[in-house]
């Protein structure tokens, strides 16, 4: 008899039932001297006292089959063996482990796939959510040479340090970057005259246009806010509308395109406080466009490859903070 253990995902029984359909539950138990962590996704760690709750099947071989493709085994995940004690005796039992070793924040969407299995086997949640209080905290730079109260304390909020800086030749510090709102991009960066800006300052957008690059370069993920969003299409070859009217200081809703990072926090709708007069025209190179207010105007965007992500409202005024929580999982 060959037993194999679950901790994640596939304690989700209607999902075992459909990818795994060979697996037979036959209890839970405790896992002593490991504990979860998060990488790319779920895994388990080594940890001297430590434990944690799993739901334990017999396997067959077309049981491991399934198992095998389910976790993506040997690219994702690898197997090893571990000791539980079930029914009154030691046994081996499979286990599936993360080959990743970066430490990673779940974003929302995944993080309640977990939760589904955890209300199953009703297992106590304080195991997931002792596992992210364990990630070691981002830091990431505000691109600004003047403090941003509003923005260090929305960062704080979900766990993120964050230090104002232009010296955007330190991001090798820090996990990722923001680039906050501000006066109007210079045109002349897009390849047109000046019409309609209000307020230019060539030297930040100068140096702020380098620092995409640099990061881009170093692969380091850029979250864009306002005018962030409007010279990160500007860096990848968009156009931005010099003058648009009905976005300042107003309340709007925005419509979510697609199945993107927005929707697994937002859903289809989210109601922002919007207060700029310039947007995207063109889109930039390698972008997509992933939000709309309901006049066509681009909302958010995000790069096809690339962990960068652009939001025309101010996410730092909300009281959600959920554009810097979806920020964290990109870092």
């Amino acid at each position: 008899m060959k037993y194999a253990i679950a901790y994640g995902r596939n304690l989700d029984l209607n999902r075992m039932k459909e990818k795994c359909p060979h697996c037979v539950l036959v209890g839970k138990a405790i896992l002593q001297d490991w504990q979860i962590a998060y990488k790319r996704y779920i895994t388990l760690e080594p940890c001297k006292g430590g434990q944690i709750p799993v739901g334990v099947w017999e396997i067959n071989e077309e049981a491991e089959k399934e198992l095998d493709i389910i976790e993506q085994y040997p690219t994702v995940y690898r197997k090893e063996y571990v000791k539980i004690n079930f029914n009154g005796k030691e046994v081996e039992a499979l286990v599936y482990l993360i080959n990743d070793t970066h430490p990673k924040y779940p974003d929302k969407k995944y993080f309640e796939r977990l939760l589904v299995g955890y209300k199953y086997f009703d297992f106590d949640e304080k195991y997931l959510y002792e596992a992210i209080d364990r990630l070691p905290r981002k830091k990431v730079l505000i691109l600004a040479g003047e403090p941003k109260t509003k923005y260090i304390n929305s960062c704080q909020k979900v766990g993120i340090e964050a230090e104002c800086s232009l010296d955007f030749e330190r991001i090798n510090e820090f996990d990722g970057m923001i680039i906050p709102g501000g006066a109007d991009v210079d045109p002349k960066f897009y390849g047109e005259e000046n019409y309609a800006c209000e307020e230019i300052d060539t030297a930040l957008d100068e140096i702020t246009l380098q620092a995409i690059n640099y990061c881009v370069q170093h692969n380091k993920p850029i979250l864009g806010i306002c005018k962030g969003q409007q010279i990160l299409n500007v860096a990848f070859g968009g156009t931005l509308k010099q003058d648009i009217p009905n976005h300042r200081r107003v309340l709007h809703n925005i419509k979510i395109e697609g199945k993107n990072l927005l929707d697994d926090y937002m859903g289809e709708n989210y109601l922002s406080g919007s207060r700029h007069h310039q947007c995207i025209d063109k889109l930039g190179k390698d972008l997509t466009v992933i939000a709309r207010a309901e006049d066509g105007t681009i909302e958010a965007i995000m790069h096809n490859t690339k962990k960068i992500i652009g939001v025309q409202w101010h996410p730092e005024d909300m009281e959600d903070n959920i554009v810097f929580d979806i920020f964290k999982t990109m870092l």
